[in-house]
């Protein structure tokens, strides 16, 4: 396998609840893909942050990770509150690229066609107080062009040697 770099963007949430006592929230995400982390910054009282954010996950043929997990946290002086969550298996990852539809095709992240998504945040508990909603977008940087089929290739190669699901 070739070095191929995955850019993962987290762009913006919507709709989040509200964590603190004066009616907002001070958000921000920790991305986490197999053993790497990867954080925004913290938007200060705020419940649609746009943080327009992107990371870049090299990937190994020897460390495949199953899923990509984004965890939006409120951050507090002495802690932090959980405001969601979504999980999205690797083999999936590209299921809802044409901007929510079911295109499914990997594509170069910065590809015209390669739209963002919507993910609705998940609840860790049913104590949890989440709401709202996560865009996020990925696709490949730092690698040739390839074809719609090639990079389909690809990816079903990549992630079946992982026994993602």
């Amino acid at each position: 396998m070739t070095d191929v770099t995955l850019r993962i963007g987290v762009l913006a949430a919507r709709d989040l609840a509200i964590a603190d006592k004066n009616g907002f929230s001070d958000p921000y995400v920790i991305v986490r893909v197999g053993k790497s982390k990867y954080q925004t910054p913290v938007i200060s009282k705020n419940l649609n942050p746009v943080w327009n954010q992107v990371f870049d996950h090299r990937l190994s043929s020897t460390n495949i990770p199953v899923a990509i997990t984004a965890t939006v946290w409120d951050d507090d002086s002495f802690g932090r509150d959980f405001l969601g969550e979504v999980t999205i298996p690797m083999r999936r990852l590209f299921d809802r690229n044409s901007g929510g539809g079911n295109d499914g095709i990997p594509r170069q992240y910065d590809d015209p066609r390669n739209l963002p998504a919507a993910y609705t945040l998940q609840k860790k508990t049913a104590k949890s107080n989440v709401k709202g909603d996560i865009v996020l977008k990925f696709g490949f940087s730092n690698t040739p062009d390839r074809s719609d089929d090639d990079w389909i290739y690809f990816w079903e190669q990549y992630t079946s040697q992982a026994g993602a699901v």
